[in-house]
């Protein structure tokens, strides 16, 4: 758990870098302002501490039979109607930084990137088990008036199927929602870029170290 932990942390911190490089771009900033650009922050998210550990177990078991049916067009109407009311209900759940210390670290970054973007509108959504789902967020976006939408992930490294398989899903079904709308997947990250940041990261420790 605490390995987990750690790598979504790290993975916020490795965003939190990557937009700081982006924001500087001033053409970015003029667009947003006259566009009204929209980030979507989207983070893996968890389900908060106080949540049911047996409602809990009852989605995740939910999900596998689903997955084992062949998804959700293929299950039962009743398996899938039970598996979408507890996932509305972990999603819903009150969170706060003591229940949820992730969400909170995900919204302190998404406050800095529009801070330091100076973007209009930033919505923070989760892929999973917190708040609004990724196309929601899109969706909330729209009505705070976006002309133009930018999804971000937290999660930086290549390979997994949040990030290539899921957040596109997602996507795809807002821009058939609102298909007038850009509506821009900032995918994937460039490994320099990551390994810059992480170089400069590990020099600051690495200087810590040779003080003692």
């Amino acid at each position: 758990m605490m390995k987990r932990a750690w790598m979504l942390w790290a993975s916020a911190i490795s965003t939190l870098a990557f937009v700081m490089g982006f924001a500087k771009v001033t053409s970015i900033n003029a667009e947003a302002k006259s566009e009204k650009l929209a980030v979507v922050v989207v983070g893996h998210g968890i389900a908060a501490k106080d949540f049911p550990r047996e409602k809990l177990r009852e989605l995740m078991r939910l999900h596998a039979q689903i997955e084992a049916l062949g998804g959700e067009e293929q299950a039962p109407s009743d398996l899938v109607e039970r598996y979408h009311a507890l996932e509305r209900e972990v999603r819903q759940h009150p969170r706060t930084p003591e229940n949820d210390p992730y969400d909170a670290a995900v919204r302190e970054l998404a406050q800095r990137i529009k801070e330091m973007g100076n973007f209009p509108i930033v919505v923070v959504t989760h892929n999973e088990f917190c708040g609004l789902d990724v196309d929601e967020g899109i969706e909330e976006a729209i009505k705070q008036g976006a002309t133009k939408v930018v999804v971000v992930s937290t999660m930086v490294i290549r390979g997994a199927n949040h990030n290539e398989k899921d957040i596109p899903g997602k996507i795809a079904k807002a821009r058939r929602r609102h298909p007038n709308v850009p509506i821009v997947y900032a995918y994937p990250y460039e490994t320099d870029d990551l390994a810059a940041m992480m170089v400069r990261h590990i020099k600051r420790y690495a200087e810590a170290i040779a003080k003692y």
